[in-house]
C-alpha cells in the first residue's frame, strides 16, 4: 500500500542522562505526525536521522507515516542486488518515465493521499504534521495540507531542485513542484533546515526564517583519537552513495599519477559502500570493502586517517552544493577522521573548514592542486590541528544535544 502508518514510531530509548536531554524530552504540546518518503526501517542516514530524534521523544509522542515514491516501492523497484538496480537505472533512462508517473500522481492520486494523511493525523489526535521535504508526492501532499489549514513543521535536508534534477523531470512539472514547495514553506508553522547558506537562501528566496537542525551525534563516549597519519601510509576512506563521480575520477587519477605517494607517504584508498554501475572510475588499487550496516562502516574508519567528501562542481548542482550539510561529515568525524573535502570554495563544509580546520577544502578538478591540498592536509594533521578541531566541531556544531535543542524549538515553538 502506498503510504502507511509505521508501528513503533516514538518509542523512547533510555534516557542519555544530561540535564539538556532531560528538558529536551519534557517539552511536549501533544502529539506529531511524522510523514516521510524515508523507509525508518533502512539503514539510510535518513532513518538513522530521524529514528534518533524519535527515540528522544516519550513513547507514542510522534506517530510516522510513510509515503513512499509512488509506483517505486513494489515488486521490480524494490529488488535487492545488482538486478533490482539495473531495473531502477534501465527506468530512469525511459524517457519521461518519472515526469509521467508524477503527473498521473498528481491527478489520479494527490487527492486520496491527501485525505489519507489527514484521516491519520486526525486518528493520531496530532497538534501538527511534521514532513520531511525530501520528495515531490510529500511536497504536494504537505502543500495541499497546509492549504487545508493543518500546522505543518516542513523539515529541508536538500534543495529539491537537487532530486528533481537527478529524476530528470520535465522543465515544466519541476518548475510546478517548486512553487508548492515554495508555497509549503511559507504556509508552513515552522521550518527547519541543513545549514546556514539554506537558511540564507530561503529567507532571500521565499521570505521565511528557519532553524538549523542538523543530524547530531553523542560525541560524550568518543574517545579523542590522534590520526595515525604521521608516518608510513595515509588511509583515506570514502563511504556511502557515491553520486560526485567526476570528483571521485579527478582524485583516483591524481593518485594514479603519483604512484599514490603523497609527501614521502603511500596513500591507500578505501571504499565502502555499493560501487556505482557506471561512470567511476575503479582502478585494482583501491580496497573495495563492499557494502556494511552503519556500525561496520564505524568500526572499520575508525582505522583510517582520511575522509573524502566530495561534492559536484557541476553548475547544474550549485544550489544543492551550495546548500547541503552532508551526513557523511557527522560519520567522518565520530570515527575520528580528518576531511578531504572536494568542492567548489562556496559550499556550507568550505566555509565551515575555514572556522575549524578539521580538515581541508581542495576546490579544483587537477591532479596538482589535489596532490596539494592532500599534502597540506597531513601537515595539518602532524600538527595536532585537525584533532582538536575535529572535537570542537563535535561539541559544538553536531552533538546530539545540540540536535534535540533545534528540534524541539522548530516542532513545539507556536512562531
Amino acid at each position: 500500500m502506498s503510504g502507511r502508518p509505521v508501528r513503533g514510531a516514538g518509542t523512547a530509548l533510555p534516557d542519555r542522562g544530561s540535564a539538556d536531554g532531560a528538558a529536551a524530552r519534557s517539552l511536549s504540546c501533544g502529539p506529531v505526525l511524522l510523514m516521510t518518503p524515508v523507509d525508518l526501517t533502512s539503514n539510510g542516514v535518513g532513518a538513522i536521522f530521524l529514528n534518533e530524534i524519535l527515540a528522544s521523544r516519550s513513547a507514542g509522542e510522534i506517530s510516522a507515516w510513510w509515503e513512499p515514491p509512488f509506483l517505486m516501492e513494489r515488486g521490480l523497484m524494490r529488488a535487492g542486488g545488482r538486478f533490482g538496480r539495473l531495473v531502477r537505472a534501465a527506468s530512469s533512462r525511459i524517457p519521461h518515465f518519472h515526469s509521467m508517473r508524477l503527473r498521473y500522481f498528481r491527478r489520479s492520486v494527490l487527492d486520496a493521499r491527501v485525505s489519507a494523511v489527514a484521516a491519520a493525523a486526525d486518528a493520531a489526535d496530532a497538534r501538527a504534521v511534521w514532513v520531511t521535504a525530501s520528495s515531490a508526492e510529500v511536497i504536494l501532499i504537505a502543500d495541499r495540507l497546509a492549504a487545508l489549514g493543518h500546522d505543518l513543521r516542513v523539515m529541508v535536508w536538500d534543495d529539491p531542485s537537487y532530486f528533481l534534477t537527478n529524476l530528470d523531470v520535465d522543465h515544466s512539472f519541476k518548475a510546478e513542484v517548486m512553487q508548492a514547495f515554495g508555497r509549503l514553506l511559507r504556509n508552513a508553522r515552522a521550518v527547519a533546515v541543513i545549514g546556514m547558506n539554506m537558511q540564507s537562501l530561503y529567507k532571500q528566496r521565499y521570505g521565511i526564517g528557519s532553524t538549523i537542525v542538523r543530524h547530531g551525534i553523542d560525541a560524550r563516549h568518543i574517545p579523542l583519537r590522534r590520526s595515525a597519519c604521521l608516518s608510513g601510509s595515509c588511509r583515506m576512506v570514502f563511504a556511502g552513495s557515491l553520486y560526485s563521480k567526476e570528483e571521485w575520477n579527478a582524485l583516483v587519477s591524481a593518485l594514479d599519477g603519483v604512484n599514490c605517494n603523497v609527501g614521502g607517504r603511500k596513500v591507500e584508498l578505501n571504499f565502502i559502500g555499493r560501487f556505482p554501475l557506471t561512470g567511476a572510475l575503479r582502478p585494482s588499487w583501491v580496497n573495495y570493502l563492499g557494502e556494511r550496516s552503519f556500525q561496520e562502516a564505524m568500526s572499520i574508519m575508525s582505522e583510517m586517517d582520511v575522509g573524502y567528501l566530495p561534492y559536484w562542481f557541476d553548475p547544474r548542482f550549485e544550489v544543492v552544493a551550495r546548500t547541503s550539510f552532508p551526513s557523511k561529515l557527522s560519520a567522518y568525524a565520530t570515527a575520528g577522521l580528518a576531511i578531504f573535502h572536494h568542492a567548489p570554495a562556496y559550499t556550507e563544509v568550505s566555509t565551515l573548514l575555514q572556522k575549524l580546520p578539521f580538515g581541508v577544502s581542495c576546490p579544483s578538478l587537477e591532479a596538482g592542486a589535489i596532490v596539494d591540498r592532500l599534502r597540506a592536509l597531513m601537515m595539518l594533521q602532524e600538527a595536532g590541528i585537525c584533532d582538536s578541531a575535529r572535537q570542537t566541531l563535535l561539541n559544538e556544531e553536531i552533538s546530539d544535544q545540540i540536535m534535540l535543542k533545534y528540534f524541539v524549538n522548530f516542532i513545539y515553538s507556536d512562531n
